[in-house]
Parts: structure tokens; sequence; C-alpha cells
């Protein structure tokens, strides 16, 4: 038994006309057991299984090496499988498979595409990161200073999203001559003030409130004079997330790449990311608890007074 027998049962009346067939077949029959007056048991060899299929039996075990060589190529197999399956799904969290451009333009559209191809960005290539989307996002935004009001650029899955609204289709703004004041706390990043009095400079820290750009102005005869304010103060603005999940439901790695996602789907409609950080990760009352600070730009001019 040590090179690789199956072990067979069968209930049959007339052992000597299915031995005969075994015999006719050249298929070798060892250890022949009488278990009572119809049931048999005997042995057949594990390499003449296809022989023998045509009679329907059932094996009730399997001994030898032979036996032993089929189990571990099988597992090989099964784990091959798996293996292959979870690099086809690393892979795919790799690269794009989907661009979509959302806008309102056909031709702004056809220049989003050529600024993408500029960057070989495209079906099949490496998902960027936030620092080279960034760069991706400036980039557009220069090219297309003066012809969109808005613009974004992201990745959900393997898709790479691009929004944007073409300025043609705005609305033409009222004159306001409302003060602009902060809407959030922030360091400025970016000022692009077309009308008002400027009370800021890029790198000042401001506060929630502070005045940016005052609609009053003194002539050189000390007179007051009011006047319309109209444009965008970017900032770099400071947030902080947390998100948990019970500590049994996933492993270190699976808990922390569905946080991620999770507090990332918290983020919505931004202008920019600028970084992003995880400040802790680990297990606090059985959860596994995540902290992640992202540091954003984004247009904090209000005119309404906080």
């Amino acid at each position: 038994m040590k090179f690789g027998y199956d072990l067979y049962e069968v209930v049959t009346e007339d052992i000597i006309t299915l031995l005969k067939s075994f015999k006719d077949d050249h298929i070798t029959v060892f250890q022949l057991n009488k278990i009572d007056d119809f049931t048999y048991r005997f042995y057949l060899p594990i390499y003449q299984r296809i022989q023998v299929r045509k009679y329907h039996l059932t094996v009730i075990k399997s001994v030898g090496i032979l036996y032993y060589l089929l189990l571990l190529f099988y597992r090989k197999l099964s784990m091959i499988g798996v293996i292959s399956f979870i690099l086809t799904i690393f892979l795919c969290n790799q690269f794009i498979f989907r661009v979509e451009i959302i806008g309102n333009n056909p031709s702004t559209t056809k220049l989003v595409n050529e600024v993408l191809s500029d960057n070989h960005i495209g079906i099949g290539d490496k998902k960027r990161s936030y620092e080279q989307l960034n760069d991706i996002y400036d980039d557009m935004k220069e090219k297309f200073k003066g012809k969109i009001d808005y613009l974004n650029i992201y990745q959900e899955g393997s898709v790479l999203f691009v929004k944007y609204t073409n300025s043609v289709s705005a609305k033409k703004m009222k004159k306001s001559f409302e003060n602009i004041y902060a809407s959030k706390d922030g360091v400025i990043q970016e000022i692009d003030v077309s009308s008002g009095n400027i009370m800021v400079k890029v790198n000042d820290y401001v506060k929630k409130g502070d005045l940016l750009v005052s609609n009053t102005i003194t002539s050189t005869s000390e007179a007051d004079k009011i006047i319309e304010t109209q444009g965008i103060i970017k900032a770099y603005t400071y947030i902080d997330y947390e998100a948990s999940i019970d500590k049994k439901k996933m492993d270190e790695a699976e808990g922390f790449s569905y946080l991620l996602y999770t507090i990332r789907a918290k983020l919505g409609t931004i202008d920019k990311i600028d970084r992003e950080k995880v400040l802790s990760y680990g297990i606090i009352d059985g959860k596994r608890v995540l902290k992640m600070q992202y540091i954003l730009i984004e247009d904090i001019a209000t005119k309404e007074e906080n």
C-alpha cells in the first residue's frame, strides 16, 4: 500500500461479474474483503482512477505516497490561485482603469484630456499620489486661468475624476461692496483679488472672522471711499479626523485601510489636499482607532461677518 491506492466499498449480489469487468479493463484489485453477504471492500490503484470512473464507485479513503503527492499538488494549485487573486486586487489598486471628466464645455474637456496626456495619465497608468495630483491641479489651473471657475482632481478606487465648471456658463455676478472675512483659521497661500483693499499678505496667519479685504479706501484728501470687493483668498487650513472599528472585525492591515477610506470619504468637496498625515493608529478600549491630520488649501473668503 506504499505506492498509492483507493479503498472502495460496493454492494452487489454478483461480485464475480464485477471482478470480471475489472479484469477486462485491466484494473488490478487488491485485498478483496467480504464485509457481509452482499458488501465487499477492495483497493484499486490511484493511477487507474480514470478507468474506474465509469463504474461510479465511491472512494472511502486513499493511502500511499501517490495520494499525498496529489494532495500536495492540489493544495499548491489552491495557494497559487489565492496568491494570484491577492496580486490581482493589489495591482488593480495601483493603476487607473477609468478617467472621468465632469464638465460643461466640450472644448475645455478636450483641453483637460490634453493636459492629462501631457502628464502621462490615462487608462492603465499608475495611480498618482496626492502631491502629484496637486502638481497636475496647478498645471491645469494655470493653463485654464480665466476659463474655468471651479476645478477638482481626485481618485476613487481605480477611477480618476476631473471636475470643472467653465466660466463661460457662469452667472454674471452682481457688484458687491461688502467686506471679505476669513471663514476659517489658516495661513494665507494665494491672493487673487480683482477689487478691494487687501488687508493681508501671503504667509499671514489669520483667524476665523479676520478682515481680509476691506470695502473702504482713504483718498489723498483723507476722505473715505466705499469700493467694490471681489476675489479669492486661499489658505492652508488644518483639520483632524478620527475613525474607529471593533478590533475583532478586521485585522490590523484591513482595519487601517477601512478606516483611512472612511476618513477620506468625510473630506467631501475641497479645493486641494496639500498633505495627509497619520497622527496615530492603535487599539483603544477594544477598538482600532485611526487619527489623521489633513492640511488643505481652501478659499476662505466670505462676505458673512462672523
